[in-house]
């Protein structure tokens, strides 16, 4: 029987080239997936989550445009 490590390696190595071909915004939103499965367990991040959503629920969010403007993208 193959350890749980064993198959981890194994999936990631068949994962990793097909990472390597992909184009940097599909790059950027594979991390981000991956960086939220890493959070998504954590109660600090799920009550930061929760208190976004209330934020937006409440008609405090902001527009893509002022978004990027803040990000100095705009």
């Amino acid at each position: 029987m193959k350890s749980a490590l064993t198959v981890c390696s194994m999936v990631f190595a068949e994962l990793k080239p097909q990472i390597e071909q992909l184009d940097p915004v599909e790059r950027l939103k594979a991390f981000a997936f991956l960086k939220h499965l890493l959070r998504a367990d954590d109660p600090a991040y799920q009550a930061e989550i929760a208190r976004r959503h209330a934020d937006i629920d409440a008609g405090k969010g902001i527009t893509l445009s002022e978004a990027k403007r803040r990000l100095g993208e705009a």
